[in-house]
Parts: structure tokens; C-alpha cells; sequence
């Protein structure tokens, strides 16, 4: 039998060619190495599922997944679940990119040396399509702080996090409700506090690109009212 990675990586795609390449590259530069890259394409219309052939050429941690039609972020995360191995699972989106190689390393350092926790995040810096740094933050790091916040705003970069898959299962995987549609990673975070701890690491380790077109670019009045409710 193939021994299972410790961390999946769950990187959803939509016609994301234009920048998919930097997120897959950064992911396979990582110092940790015992993972899988799992890239699900949501219908993609572009050369998106060219690009990613020719990385699984070259690395055979990749597996590449194709949905038949356009499920939405929501379902096709949870597709995703379903096919991860891994003990810990981590998330990056197409136009993202980590900067930190140790990463990974890191958060799993983390995670194996508290139990208690769920799920632990990063930093991060803030660029344009240009990739140019606009500016950075740092989250807060420890379970009390976050919970101080977290009802106000998310106090995690989706591209940022690692979590225990078992956890996330316990709680339902993400919401598929359309009331959670463009918040279901917030949403999936306040569920996770119910049953562990949260944290952030004081270091700076993606890029999170603000790009015209984006999702949540597209979608921000609607993602503020559900942020609220």
C-alpha cells in the first residue's frame, strides 16, 4: 500500500491559467515534503487544465481532478475533503502563493505539538496582480486573542490555514448553504472553535493576491452582509 502524505493541499481552480503556475510551483518548493497537491478544476474554460498536466509530468504528488460542470467554491472544497489522505489539510487558491518554504514545515511542527488546537494560520502579505506588495498584517496568534475578534471579523487567510481534517469532518466540512456562499471559510473557522483552539503564527508566508475579477472581488457587498449575519 502507498503510504498516506501527512498534509493535502486542496487547491480549487477556475479558469486560474493566467497565475496558477506561481501557486503550484510555490506549493512544491515547500521544505515538507510528505504531502499531495490535489487540484480541482471547476469547469475551467482556459488552458488552466494544460498547466496542470504538465506539473504532474514532472512531480507525481499532484492529483488533478476535472468536475464535469461548475459546482461552486463550496462544493468543490468539499469534494476536495473527500479525496484528501492526509492527517492535516492545508489551502491555497490559484492566484495565491506561498513565500515562506518552511511553511508548512511549521504549522505542522505546530499541530503535532498541540493537540488541542484545530487549526493554525500565518501572516500575510497583500499584493497586486503586478504581485507588487501593497501591504502586510499579522494576525492575531493566540486562542484567547482570536476569540476576542473572531466574531467581528475572520482572523484567517483561507490560503493561510492548516487544519485537521478529522476535526474538519466532525464539524460537516464546509457549509454548502447558499446563506454561506463567499464566507463558507469563515463560517467553517467559527465551527472549528466550537470543538478546538485557534492560533496564528507571527510569520509572513503568503501572498494574497487583490485582483480585479476575483471572487470575492466581485461579490464584496454580498460577502459583507453574510460576514455580518
Amino acid at each position: 500500500m502507498t503510504k498516506k502524505p501527512k498534509v493535502s493541499i486542496l487547491l480549487p481552480t477556475y479558469n486560474g491559467g493566467k497565475f496558477i503556475t506561481k501557486a503550484i510551483e510555490s506549493v512544491l518548493k515547500q521544505s515538507f515534503d510528505d504531502i499531495e497537491l490535489i487540484v480541482i478544476d471547476d469547469g475551467s474554460a482556459d488552458y488552466t487544465p494544460r498547466i496542470v498536466e504538465e506539473f504532474m509530468q514532472k512531480d507525481k504528488r499532484i492529483v488533478f481532478v476535472k468536475n464535469k460542470e461548475n459546482l461552486g467554491i463550496q462544493k468543490t472544497l468539499n469534494k476536495g475533503l473527500k479525496l484528501a489522505s492526509g492527517e492535516y489539510v492545508a489551502r491555497i487558491d490559484d492566484d495565491d502563493e506561498w513565500v515562506n518554504r518552511n511553511k508548512l514545515l511549521e504549522q505542522v511542527k505546530f499541530l503535532d505539538e498541540h493537540r488541542d488546537y484545530s487549526l493554525v494560520g500565518t501572516g500575510v502579505i497583500m499584493v497586486g496582480e503586478d504581485r507588487e506588495e501593497l501591504f502586510r498584517f499579522l494576525q492575531p496568534a493566540d486562542d484567547k486573542s482570536i476569540r476576542d475578534r473572531m466574531l467581528f471579523k475572520s482572523c484567517f487567510m483561507h490560503s493561510a490555514v492548516m487544519f485537521r481534517k478529522s476535526d474538519v469532518l466532525k464539524v460537516g466540512g464546509y457549509s454548502e448553504e447558499s446563506s454561506h456562499k463567499h464566507v463558507e471559510d469563515y463560517y467553517l473557522w467559527l465551527e472549528l472553535g466550537k470543538i478546538g483552539k485557534l492560533a496564528n503564527l507571527e510569520n509572513y508566508a503568503i501572498k494574497f493576491m487583490l485582483r480585479r475579477g476575483a471572487i470575492s472581488a466581485n461579490n464584496k457587498k454580498e460577502q459583507f452582509k453574510k460576514n455580518i449575519a
